[in-house]
């Protein structure tokens, strides 16, 4: 996902306790699918300019009581997490992603309930495609306070016109804060004595050379995002070319309004009007509705995620490229 690294409203790092990563990436592997993403909620705490994450639960694809919402469930769980004397406060949620496929007008809805609610709050963004490359891929991501700014506003607040005074780009939707890692002593001296009494296996793929699979599912997503994106410029064009029609028809018959004035009033006789709405109205002209950018922002977005994804997965590959050639030449 393109975003500038940064800080938004005080927060400029995310610190994730370890067994948060485990809990995410296990309800991703026991639910999540290439079709269907998982999601969650985190808690923690602010201190300082750090957001700790100290720890989060799924939220079921069947909460069970038809009765129980999801935002009864998660009043639920936190009341429960309370009484047992954890942390309960909510900083945020987690979504799985596959291919970028997290990006969409939903997201985005989603993201801006939870950062008008909760100011410090941000969504972690979890890749098991990528992870499984070797690099665990979990980032985290607030709201610029431009869009927040943007959506806040009544109506279609991404009208073409709207989103060009505000200087609003695919890039200024989204802010990436930097996430580290954090486990406890006793953690981590569990992990040295699992790591030394362990039998590590033979098979190592760590220098395996095949990426066309993955870079084929990129380069056909690229050339879907590119295909969708096409179809909003003509939308925008079609607006446009209309919009410029109308105009041109007000006009040519104000024009001719007032030079029929200019021939009615040394006769004495009452001027017709000369507004735009009468003109309109005797024209019979329909409004022009604008098409919404917000749409073409999101797959911007899209297109520009892809295209990092294929730049990391080529320079890895040639990375490993280089590093068996020169353990050929030796």
């Amino acid at each position: 996902m393109s975003s500038a690294k940064g800080s938004v409203e005080g927060v400029n790092l995310v610190q994730v306790d370890g067994l948060v990563a485990l809990k995410i990436i296990k309800h991703c592997q026991e639910e999540g699918s290439s079709s269907e993403l998982v999601t969650g909620f985190v808690v923690g705490l602010v201190v300082g300019r750090t957001l700790e994450v100290t720890n989060c639960f799924p939220l079921p694809k069947d909460l069970g009581d038809e009765s129980e919402d999801e935002n009864q469930y998660q009043v639920n769980i936190l009341r429960k997490m309370r009484s047992i004397n954890v942390d309960y406060h909510q900083v945020g949620w987690y979504q799985s992603t596959y291919l970028g496929s997290h990006i969409s007008k939903e997201f985005l809805e989603n993201h801006v309930r939870y950062q008008k609610a909760i100011e410090e709050s941000v969504v972690l963004i979890y890749d098991p495609l990528h992870t499984t490359r070797g690099n665990l891929s979990l980032r985290a991501f607030r709201l610029t306070p431009a869009i927040l700014e943007m959506v806040s506003k009544k109506g279609d607040p991404f009208t073409p016109e709207s989103v060009q005074q505000a200087g609003i780009t695919h890039k200024s939707i989204l802010v990436e804060v930097p996430v580290t890692f954090k486990n406890s002593r006793l953690m981590n001296a569990l992990l040295c004595e699992l790591d030394s009494k362990g039998e590590r296996s033979k098979k190592m793929n760590f220098l395996n050379l095949s990426a066309s699979q993955l870079l084929l599912k990129n380069i056909q997503l690229l050339m879907d995002s590119v295909d969708s994106l096409q179809q909003e410029t003509y939308r925008l064009l079609g607006y446009e070319k209309n919009l410029a029609k109308q105009v041109q028809q007000r006009q040519l018959y104000l024009q001719k309004r007032k030079e029929e004035n200019q021939r009615r009033v040394p006769k004495g006789m009452e001027p017709l009007p000369e507004t735009i709405e009468a003109i309109e109205q005797e024209l019979s002209l329909k409004p022009v509705n604008p098409p919404s950018r917000l749409e073409s922002l999101l797959i911007g977005e899209q297109v520009e995620s892809t295209c990092q994804q294929i730049t990391e997965i080529v320079g890895e590959s040639f990375e490993k490229l280089y590093l068996a050639e020169g353990l050929q030449l030796k």
